[in-house]
């Protein structure tokens, strides 16, 4: 029997393929975009009725600490205050993201690896996340928070954890370790999945078993034509400029930032076997192929 589901952020990238998903696997679907529902402002009331399951994926990939608290932060206090006031409240699955563990984690990241523990050496994004977190495990619902890497998908290809790009030129800063990615679709399942499951109060690391090294996806990106040049900067001779204007605290960009350079650039590797054995998700997708449906553009 189908499930009735509520999915905030159904507009965006990542929310129209989890309904798409959704309805494939016969469950009743609401899409509040914000259109329809604007969490950080509107009248939520009415809109949670009857839900079995709040999919949350609305808020925003950028922005200043403003823009994350009205599109992230104040939508899901709210979100959260209009579940806890129904009289069965739905269980809630929220989109994190895997930026939320420590800047000074090392070798394999797996849901036991600290969260960042100073949240102010971040950069808006990543406090954002970290904070949306804390509001739904203290607010007593029964929750799935899942934490994607980048997600891949038609006209998204994502560089960050390479290194700055100016034009046709790519400055690497790293070679080694594992870039977080994920399939859109992969993704998709993966909440839907979390949907259905039982648990409650877990955190799920959600990335593709395919995790390409920075220098294959590199590779991988120069057979499209793009980057035409790379430059190789190890990104450890950035750190003493970091840390000596690290006195400037958010002005700078995220890459002169100490704690942002580590977290982004350390070579680490990461773990997918707990979400494997609480939802029974596989994912399918190899990185070549995620990589070529993303550099195709829109579907």
């Amino acid at each position: 029997m189908g499930l009735s589901l509520i999915i905030t952020g159904a507009g965006g990238f990542l929310g129209r393929a989890v309904a798409k998903e959704a309805v494939a696997r016969g469950h009743e679907v609401r899409a509040l975009t914000r259109a329809e529902a604007d969490l950080a402002a509107g009248d939520l009331e009415g809109a949670l009725e009857g839900a079995d399951c709040v999919i949350h994926l609305a808020g925003s990939l950028s922005g200043d600490p403003s823009v994350q608290d009205r599109d992230t932060l104040t939508a899901t206090r709210r979100l959260i205050a209009a579940v806890q006031a129904q009289p069965l409240p739905p269980r809630l699955v929220l989109a994190s993201s895997i930026v939320v563990y420590s800047a000074d984690a090392r070798g394999v990241v797996t849901e036991a690896t600290p969260l960042e523990d100073r949240p102010h050496r971040r950069d808006a994004y990543a406090r954002a996340k970290l904070a949306q977190e804390g509001m739904l495990r203290d607010s007593g619902l029964k929750h799935t928070i899942l934490r994607p890497g980048a997600i891949l998908g038609p006209g998204r290809v994502m560089t960050a954890p390479l290194g700055p790009a100016l034009g046709g030129v790519l400055i690497l800063l790293e070679r080694g370790g594992e870039v977080p990615i994920v399939a859109l679709d992969d993704c998709a399942r993966a909440f839907v999945l979390a949907a259905e499951a039982p648990g409650e109060g877990r955190a799920l690391n959600i990335l593709g078993a395919d995790r390409p090294t920075r220098a294959r996806y590199v590779a991988a990106l120069r057979r499209s034509g793009w980057p035409r040049h790379v430059l190789s900067l190890n990104w450890r001779l950035l750190y003493p400029v970091a840390l000596a204007l690290s006195p400037l605290g958010n002005r700078l960009p995220g890459l002169l930032r100490p704690a942002v350079l580590r977290a982004r650039m350390m070579p680490v590797r990461y773990d997918i076997a707990a979400a494997e054995a609480a939802l029974g998700w596989i994912p399918h997708e190899d990185f070549d192929t995620a990589l070529a449906r993303a550099q195709a553009g829109a579907p």
